[in-house]
């Protein structure tokens, strides 16, 4: 299971409550959560509710929904609900309904954020068609991935 990562801004945030120490920074300098000794989050509390959950990520946000597709060229993004319900936060209640207003935004921060570290690792403008492709592709990557551990 791999813990939330956090953007500077999302991590400003966090602080800003006064949450501190609750991030590592791995060797692409990308800030993840800390988990507890048993794989849960660090801010999920005993009673299965987050700490932070006024402040949380952006991809705490679109918990228990995963992308996958991009379709660049007509700005549209795919979800799916993960299937049997399972989420990498188990404070995610699975009768809760998800606001379309906030599931749309943390979309669209999430995606800008994938395009970002693809620009960044192509050494290509992130408008550039083959960022936006290797995006679409790495989307999609990614999904067959965690549906063949599904199975």
């Amino acid at each position: 299971m791999q813990p939330p990562d956090v953007d500077e801004f999302e991590r400003k945030r966090i602080e800003a409550k006064g949450f501190k120490d609750f991030y590592e920074t791995d060797e692409n300098g990308l800030n993840w959560i800390k988990h507890t000794k048993n794989g849960s989050c660090m801010f999920l509390t005993d009673a299965k509710t987050c700490q932070i959950h006024a402040v949380r990520p952006a991809v705490c946000k679109l918990e228990p929904f995963t992308i996958v597709d991009y379709d660049y060229e007509h700005n549209m993004v795919e979800l799916a609900l993960n299937f049997p319900f399972s989420s990498c936060c188990t404070g995610v209640d699975a009768a809760r309904t998800f606001p379309k207003d906030e599931i749309t935004k943390a979309t669209q921060i999430l995606v800008g954020k994938i395009v970002a570290l693809t620009a960044q690792d192509l050494e290509l403008p992130e408008t550039d068609k083959r960022v936006l492709a290797e995006t679409r592709s790495r989307l999609l990557r990614r999904w067959v991935e965690m549906a063949n551990l599904e199975l």
